[in-house]
């Protein structure tokens, strides 16, 4: 066992193959299921109405203009300037066999605790792509069964608007009767509006203080990762440890997820089999990925670890003592048994003495006899 301590020292969608990666990991991260079994449509193929639905789900939904100003998967993608205008569709299937009413509002899309995307909670003030993103029609509509609506949108961009990427979503909601007990269920699915404004990309990463503490046996370490420019990104991160003569590093968890301007996300890395004795000198090294674009490494500050065996240290100091003290009570309790031997040959030489004179100690019985004769 061992423990380690611290030391510190107009347009159009003309970029539809960027971010494919991404938006094939949001479509499933956005489906928000509140009710068991609810799931999400599959992104859907090009052609103008899907080929089947998701396994199980009520309704589904892709692009109304698919091809022309999305992106693969069934999501939106616009490169705008600032004060331009776009319009778009989205498209409703009903897949059940009776009449369906949907709720249809733009949403931002924020970053959600511990790293990834999400939509924001409808009612929520929206400040980007949710407040831009305007209905030409009532929130709600209904479709017959095995039927389709369309929900026509525009996108005007705010004058003044800087340059950067800006994610939103167009969230279409499903929403159940009642059940017993008052209960009811929502499923919800989100596809994204992702928004370029052109200019000067500006990547920015700032990484937080790296901490540790000690975890199984070992030392776990966090560091936040924040994007503090104008572009989306992903990273990457790594724990790069120095010391007891050689170099290693250990990844940080999550990896290639997105951060949103303006987000962060913690990572975590664990450092195991930890030597028994040794200095070691731990960083973290980021490294974050414009899809398509510029990447930028950053590093944290350096934690040192003194790693030391207290626990056998403890073991060999307390073999070293043992016997001392052990020896040390032997030898007090042998002094004290010879002061009382010394004690008791003292007296004893004194009461000889006292006979050989005459003069018998005082509760000596014969010289109490003695004395009772002479005084009748």
């Amino acid at each position: 066992m061992h423990s380690c301590l611290r030391a510190q020292g107009g347009a159009t969608a003309t970029h539809r193959a960027r971010f494919r990666t991404l938006w094939s990991l949001l479509l499933t991260g956005l489906v928000l299921a509140l009710a068991p079994g609810a799931q999400a449509a599959p992104a859907p193929a090009p052609s103008p109405t899907p080929t089947e639905s998701a396994a199980g789900a009520p309704f589904g939904v892709q692009a109304g203009l698919y091809g022309l100003t999305t992106l693969t998967g069934g999501h939106f993608g616009y490169a705008l300037k600032a004060g331009a205008r776009i319009e778009d569709s989205a498209v409703v299937y009903n897949e059940s066999d009776e009449a369906r009413t949907f709720h249809v509002y733009g949403a931002d899309v924020t970053h959600a605790v511990g790293g990834g995307l999400a939509p924001a909670q409808e009612g929520r003030k929206m400040a980007a792509v949710g407040a831009w993103l305007k209905l030409d029609s009532e929130a709600t509509v209904t479709v017959r069964p095995k039927s389709r609506a369309t929900v026509r949108f525009s996108l005007t961009v705010p004058v003044g608007t800087p340059p950067g990427s800006y994610l939103g979503s167009l969230v279409t909601a499903l929403r159940t009767p009642a059940v017993s007990g008052g209960v009811n269920t929502e499923t919800r699915i989100a596809r994204i509006v992702e928004l370029t404004v052109p200019g000067t990309a500006d990547l920015q990463v700032s990484l937080t203080e790296l901490e540790h503490r000690p975890a199984g046996g070992g030392e776990e370490f966090t560091v936040t990762v924040r994007n503090t420019g104008n572009v989306l990104y992903t990273f990457a991160g790594t724990l790069n440890i120095t010391g007891a003569g050689s170099a290693r590093t250990v990844p940080l968890t999550p990896t290639g997820i997105y951060v949103i301007p303006g987000g962060s996300a913690t990572l975590t890395g664990r450092l195991t089999d930890l030597p028994a004795l040794a200095r070691l000198a731990v960083t973290a090294s980021v490294t974050a990925t414009v899809p398509g674009g510029a990447t930028k490494t950053v590093k944290s500050n350096t934690v040192r670890l003194t790693c030391f065996p207290w626990l056998i240290a403890a073991l060999a100091l307390g073999g070293i003592l043992a016997p001392g003290l052990l020896l040390a009570i032997i030898r007090k309790r042998w002094r004290a048994r010879l002061r009382r031997r010394a004690e008791e040959r003292t007296a004893l030489r004194a009461l000889r003495r006292e006979l050989r004179a005459g003069n018998p100690p005082a509760d000596d019985p014969r010289a109490a006899r003695a004395g009772g004769a002479a005084h009748p």
